[in-house]
């Protein structure tokens, strides 16, 4: 039990900190409007180049992996393998991030004359909106199959996320999907897995 905690400990930090530390890295090193873009234009190579778009590739591939081992070792501690639907999440959540990271954004407008250029936008905007809800729904999920036995962390990490989707739908709705509703559901999660991670670790 020891050594999944310790998985949990050191896979959750830097779960936490990868995606909002790669992000803040590259704003501060390109120009990026957050009002106006998504955070999926990084992938895009005519506006930020081959090398850039394969570092947000990786970035985005290592999140998928990161986030199934996660949960999964979370699975493993809290003895939750008999959740369906929390592992159907998890396998969603790791395929769809893991496929995003690899049909990148492109700003060519839907066509039947350009197909293929369509249907790779049309294949990432739907990938992303999966992400979008997957994630949520995961987290969710794992915070209702644990609040009847761990009570503190059930409602902490409810909280936490209830916020946190309430604060992303105010932006949305305030000012569309953009990169600052984004980032602010990045840096939501991140401080739901730090707390998950440092109470299962003390627990």
């Amino acid at each position: 039990m020891i050594w999944i905690k310790l998985g949990i400990l050191l896979i959750g930090f830097v779960y936490a900190g990868l995606l909002p530390y790669s992000i803040h890295k590259a704003l501060a090193h390109v120009s990026f409007d957050l009002e106006k873009h998504t955070l999926s234009f990084f992938s895009n190579k005519t506006l930020y180049g081959d090398k850039f778009v394969k570092g947000y590739k990786w970035l985005l591939f290592a999140t998928a992996i990161l986030t199934y081992a996660f949960f999964w070792l979370l699975t493993k501690y809290y003895n939750l393998g008999q959740y369906e639907r929390l592992m159907r999440y998890i396998d969603l959540g790791f395929a769809s991030l893991a496929l995003l990271a690899f049909v990148p954004h492109n700003l060519k407008p839907y066509s039947l004359k350009s197909l293929a250029p369509a249907l790779q936008r049309f294949m990432h905007n739907v990938l992303a909106v999966v992400v979008f809800l997957t994630l949520p729904a995961l987290i969710i999920t794992f915070q209702v199959a644990i609040i009847t036995e761990i009570k503190f962390l059930g409602i902490l990490g409810m909280s936490i996320i209830g916020i946190t989707i309430l604060s992303v739908a105010y932006t949305m709705l305030k000012s569309g999907i953009n990169g600052a509703s984004e980032l602010l559901f990045i840096n939501g999660v991140s401080i739901w897995t730090i707390i998950v991670t440092m109470v299962t670790f003390l627990s």
